[in-house]
Formats: structure tokens, sequence, C-alpha cells
């Protein structure tokens, strides 16, 4: 339970059968059980983001990227992942009712990322076309489209309550949406002091071991 889900949202969480995230405290414990170092021990889920100056902006970003899906391969991709013929899936359409992990007889891994876009879609079921885009973009990581300040709240939300302690970046478009994160969400991090202003390390096990640590990205 506790290895699997520090990745999670509150609601993904419930989702696998716990109440709520796990906190730095339990992660860490765990890790000692293992005989690793719990201050070497971090954690970074990928992070997809839209960025936008208003949450509508943001929005149409990730809908204009999701409209460039190759529609029938896409489909047919989705058929494999859910174990059922898809093709005839309305794109704009709610995607319809799937049975629960415990009845699928095909891979489970996808199939349960796929239940988990759809319990925790913010607006509701998402579309089929919606649910492509989770899944082409990220893969079905985290995705979070807002403002660059609706981000950033997110991201602290993460760490703080011990699911994060930075993110691997997997921006949906390049280099623009590598450009969105540096220009416009760093800045904010930066100002509530949640990112680095300067490098104290000068390796990659410098910068994400214990003098790094609680950084946003």
């Amino acid at each position: 339970g506790i290895n699997v889900v520090t990745s999670m949202t509150d609601a993904e969480a419930r989702n696998h059968g716990m109440d709520r995230l796990p906190d730095h405290e339990e992660r860490y414990a765990r890790a000692a059980e293992y005989g690793r170092d719990p201050d070497n021990l971090v954690i970074m889920p990928g992070l997809v983001t839209f960025v936008g100056a208003t949450e509508e902006e943001a929005r149409a970003k990730q809908r204009e990227l999701n409209e460039l899906l190759p529609g029938a391969d896409s489909l047919r991709q989705l058929s494999f992942f859910v174990g059922r013929d898809t093709s005839g899936w309305a794109l704009d359409e709610p995607v319809p009712d799937l049975p629960p992990l415990a009845e699928f007889t095909g891979p489970a891994g996808r199939y349960a990322t796929i239940l988990r876009i759809l319990a925790s879609s913010p607006n509701g079921r998402p579309t089929v076309r919606d649910l492509l885009g989770y899944l082409a973009a990220g893969g079905g990581h985290a995705t979070f489209v807002g403002t660059p300040e609706q981000i950033a709240d997110e991201m602290e939300r993460w760490v703080v309550n011990g699911a994060a302690d930075g993110f691997n970046l997997m921006p949906p478009t390049l280099p623009g949406g590598l450009d969105d994160v540096v220009d416009l969400i760093v800045p904010v991090l930066q100002e509530r002091g949640l990112f680095r202003r300067e490098y104290t390390a000068d390796t990659l096990r410098g910068h994400l071991t214990s003098r790094c640590r609680h950084h946003a990205a």
C-alpha cells in the first residue's frame, strides 16, 4: 500500500483502498525498515502541466492538443488496454462504464491507471478524447491544468502532504511546455521558497538528497 501510493492524490489513494496519502514520517519509517537512509529517500512522480493566464486558457491548450490525436490509432491502442473493442466509441462522449479491476483478465497495470483517471477526473467522467489525451500526454501520470498559481498550489499540496519531494517533468509539448514551467511556474515556486534560486551541489545525487529536499520540482 504505502510503497505504491506515495505519488497519488488522496482520491487516487482511496481508489487503492487507502484513506489518505502516507506522510513523510511513514515513508521514512518504511525506508528504515528496508535498510535505506530516510534522508536519501526522494519521491518524484511524473507530472504533465498545461499552463495558461487563466484556467480556461490552460484547458483550451489541453483541448487543442487532444484534437491532434490520431483517433483511430488511439482507439485501437485503447482496445488493447481495456480488453474490448473501442473502435465505435464516440470521441466526445463520456467513457462507457468499465468493469472493476477485480473482474478484468488482461494486463492489470494500464487498466488500473485508466480506472484511476476515470475516478479522479476533476470535471466528472471524462470524454473518450480526454482519456486518450491523458494517456498520450503522460501515460496516466498526474496532470495539472490551470494558471501558474493554481499549479503551484497543487504541487505545494503534494510536497507538504508527503506525496512527493519533487517532480519528473513530462511536458506535453517541446519546447513550449517546458518553457511554460520554467518561465511561469518556477518563479511562483521560488517566491514561496519551494524551489532553489541557486544550486548547492554539483551532482544529480547532491541535488536530490537531503540538502535539496522539499523543493517542488
